[in-house]
Formats: C-alpha cells, structure tokens, sequence
C-alpha cells in the first residue's frame, strides 16, 4: 500500500488514515525512523517484549539454526 505524502512545515508528515489503520498506529505510539540509501522507513515500536513473539517466523529455511548450532561444535 503506498500513498503520497507533501512535506509540510517543520519537515512534518501526516501518515495517512489507511496506513494508520492497516498497522494500528494510535495516539502515543512510538515510532522508529531509519534512513536506508535513499529511503525512509517507519517502524511501529512494540508496546510489550510479548509483541516480538514470532517476529522471525518463516525467515529462516527450515532446521537452518539447528544447522548453525551443529557448526559451532
């Protein structure tokens, strides 16, 4: 989902109500910003450590850590 945005004064930017919406950004979360080359990302800060759980799901292909594990031996 994209949407353009105008940098208004002060370098602010509103972030869209569907954006909002899509990753439940509410009034007093916080937010990471990163620049990466030529882009800007925004990351949702979790509010509880358990929010994390699973975060790596299906990144690694399959028995890839206990495959890791077994080199460090």
């Amino acid at each position: 989902m994209s949407e353009l945005l105008k940098i208004g004064k002060k370098a602010q930017i509103v972030i869209p109500k569907k954006i909002r919406n899509k990753i439940n950004i509410k009034e007093g979360d916080e937010l990471l910003i990163d620049a990466i080359d030529n882009s800007i990302i925004i990351t949702l800060v979790p509010k509880d450590i358990s929010e994390f759980a699973g975060i790596a799901k299906g990144i690694y292909p399959k028995n890839y850590i206990e495959k890791i594990r077994k080199e460090w031996d």
